[in-house]
């Protein structure tokens, strides 16, 4: 017998899904990218900008990763987010995207990746499965 299996026959319990925070004020892309996700098995919760995913981050729900865009409407921009996420909840990985950000930039103030706009979806969702698999 499977030692992941139950004894009374069951199926093998599924892992967790994985639960992704997409911070992205530019409706097309932020739909589209979590259409994919979603269709990858994740569950996705959308933001508009930096304020309402900080609002989702203090709620009780879990985050195992956040893709942020860096422009967009609000209080703050995806590299405060970023910064805010780095100082009150390290653990979670935060890829960051932009059109007008030099890479180096995001990676040295803690995003586990940088992705340059614009971008394959695919790309991100590969991104985001590879970060995932290093994090368990």
């Amino acid at each position: 017998m499977n030692s992941s299996s139950d004894p009374r026959g069951a199926r093998p319990l599924a892992p967790p899904r994985r639960c992704i925070l997409v911070v992205e004020d530019e409706l097309l892309i932020r739909v589209l990218l979590c259409e994919e996700l979603r269709e990858a098995g994740y569950d996705v919760i959308e933001a508009f900008n930096a304020d309402e995913a900080l609002a989702v981050l203090q709620s009780p729900v879990c985050v195992d990763m956040i893709v942020s865009d860096v422009r967009m409407p609000g209080s703050m921009d995806g590299m405060a987010l970023l910064r805010v996420v780095k100082q009150t909840l390290p653990a979670i990985p935060v890829i960051i995207t932009s059109a007008h950000l030099p890479p180096m930039l995001a990676t040295v103030d803690g995003a586990a990746l940088f992705i340059a706009k614009p971008y394959r979806v695919e790309t991100v969702l590969k991104a985001v499965e590879d970060e995932l698999g290093k994090n368990p």
